[in-house]
Formats: structure tokens, C-alpha cells, sequence
């Protein structure tokens, strides 16, 4: 049988090319092992230099704020009963110098309840500084440091304790707070002082009606006595109290408000103190208590 010189030419490449599928290839050349270095975070970029407030100026607007906004902007700026948190104001963020806030101010929002104020100059460059301030120390949370905030008179302190401030007639330096001193650092024990918690039991321990700051009320039926206890529940079908002397929950259903509930709070004096405040005053009170060791 004769062969034509291409079939003659793959038959001679076919042991070459099974040869070529048969050998593996080659393994890459393996590289040099070097010991395994840790990988570093990259570094946060640097801040630019922090601004500098006047203490004063802050000061005055933060008195400023509470005197006039605070009922409704609350004593910090950061939202009350009927505004919202001007430190997230677009007119707030956006204002240079006081310049946009006191435009805003002298027109007000009459669609929203808020009414105009008529603020001298130096009145809205002091309430601007406080709230520029106030959102600087927000967006820098991580590099805020509470420094020596003892810094007021102790027997200053103690007269605000026994008349102008009303705290004698709650509380005893002998009693509850004998060695409340020792017991909290001055930035907890002033915290403390502006706003105790609940009772300060802690949240799994028991329901929330057995902690001593509990609301309190007393339920008045449209016939038989009243009844006073630790106000569970109160809604505009039913009221619930518990009363301590004996450990038991009492319920009424409600109708067009009978029962009638009067509820007080055992905290509203502390409340009513944030109207009330001095810069000098709120130090004098963290010093005086701070030495009830």
C-alpha cells in the first residue's frame, strides 16, 4: 500500500506528539521562603488642627440655649419634648459666624410652633459657639477627655445643698449619700447628680415597678377609696399598681378617664434643677459631694 507524504509526515509526529502529551510539565521554580511578616493597619489619617471655642463664649451659650430652647431643643441641643436636634440642623452646620443662624432666628418657623427671637449680637455669636462646639465634640467622640472637673468650692457647694438647690429635703449626707464620695469617680457622681438612673437595679434582677425611682401614683375609683402604689401600666382602658406593703399588682379598667391616676415622679426635682443651674453652681455641688467620703 503506498502512502502519500503527509500521511507519512503525521504518522512520524504521532510518537512526538504522545511523547509531548506524556511528559508533565515542568513545575514552576518554588520561591525562596521568607519569614511571614504582620500586617500593620494602615494608619488614620491625621486631623487637622482642632479649633479652638471660647470657653466663655460656650459657657454663656449654653446658659443661653437652656434659658431660651432648652424646653424644647433640650439642656443639650441634642432634641427636647417639642424640637428636634439642632446639632443635626442644616442652618446649625451651614451657619458661619452666627450669620445664618441669626437670620433664621429673627423669622422663626411659625408653621412649626417655633416662634422668632430677637437676640442681641453678641447673644447669637455666643449661642452659635456653644452649638459648633457642641457638634465638634460629636463628630470626635474618640479623642474627648475628661479632665479635672473638681474644680468648684465645697462649702459653696454645701450651702447650694441645704437651700438654693432643695437636695437636703431628699436627701442626707449622713443617710443615702454617706460615702458617695468614694463610691463614684466626679464625672459618674455628677452624672448622678444631674440625672440618677431607675433605682440602679440592674435590669434582669426584677421588674422594672421595684426599683425605689419607680413612678409612682394613687388611683382615685368614682366611689371607695384611693389607692397608692408603683405604677405599672397605665393606659386609657386600664392602670395597674403594685403595692409594696403586700407584694400584690392591683388593675382597674378605665372609662373616659375613671379611675382617675395622679402619677408622680420621684426624679422631678432632679428635672427641675436643669432649669435652674449655674455653671458655678452644678461644680460647687460635684466638689461638696465628692467630699462625703
Amino acid at each position: 500500500m503506498r502512502l502519500s507524504f503527509s500521511a507519512c509526515a503525521f504518522i512520524s509526529l504521532v510518537p512526538v506528539l504522545s511523547s509531548a502529551a506524556q511528559a508533565p510539565p515542568a513545575p514552576p521554580a518554588a520561591a525562596p521562603q521568607t519569614p511571614r511578616q504582620r500586617t500593620e493597619p494602615p494608619r488614620r489619617r491625621e486631623r487637622h488642627a482642632e479649633p479652638e471655642f471660647d470657653a466663655e463664649a460656650v459657657r454663656r451659650g449654653q446658659e443661653l440655649l437652656v434659658a431660651r430652647c432648652g424646653f424644647c431643643h433640650g439642656t443639650n441641643a441634642r432634641g427636647g419634648s417639642g424640637g428636634p436636634d439642632l446639632t443635626r440642623s442644616v442652618v446649625v452646620q451651614e451657619d458661619e459666624n452666627g450669620q445664618q443662624l441669626d437670620a433664621f432666628l429673627k423669622v422663626g418657623r411659625p408653621d412649626r410652633n417655633m416662634p422668632k427671637f430677637e437676640l442681641s449680637g453678641q447673644e447669637v455669636t455666643d449661642l452659635a459657639t456653644f452649638l459648633h462646639a457642641t457638634i465638634y465634640q460629636l463628630a470626635n467622640r474618640d479623642t474627648y477627655q475628661i479632665l479635672d472637673i473638681l474644680t468648684g468650692d465645697a462649702q459653696a457647694g454645701e450651702a447650694f445643698f441645704n437651700g438654693k438647690g432643695g437636695c437636703r429635703s431628699c436627701h442626707s449626707p449622713t443617710g443615702d449619700l454617706k460615702g458617695v464620695g468614694a463610691k463614684y469617680d466626679p464625672a459618674a457622681l455628677q452624672l448622678r447628680m444631674l440625672m440618677p438612673p431607675r433605682g440602679g437595679r440592674e435590669r434582669d434582677s426584677g421588674p422594672a415597678y421595684l426599683d425605689p425611682n419607680a413612678l409612682k401614683a394613687t388611683v382615685t375609683p368614682a366611689s371607695g377609696p384611693a389607692a397608692s402604689g408603683v405604677l405599672v401600666r397605665l393606659t386609657d382602658f386600664d392602670v395597674t399598681l403594685f403595692d409594696p406593703a403586700s407584694g400584690q399588682l392591683r388593675s382597674w379598667l378605665r372609662t373616659d378617664g375613671v379611675p382617675t391616676v395622679s402619677v408622680s415622679d420621684p426624679l422631678q426635682g432632679h428635672v427641675d434643677l436643669w432649669r435652674q443651674w449655674t455653671g458655678d453652681d452644678l461644680h460647687n455641688a460635684t466638689r461638696y459631694l465628692a467630699t462625703l467620703q
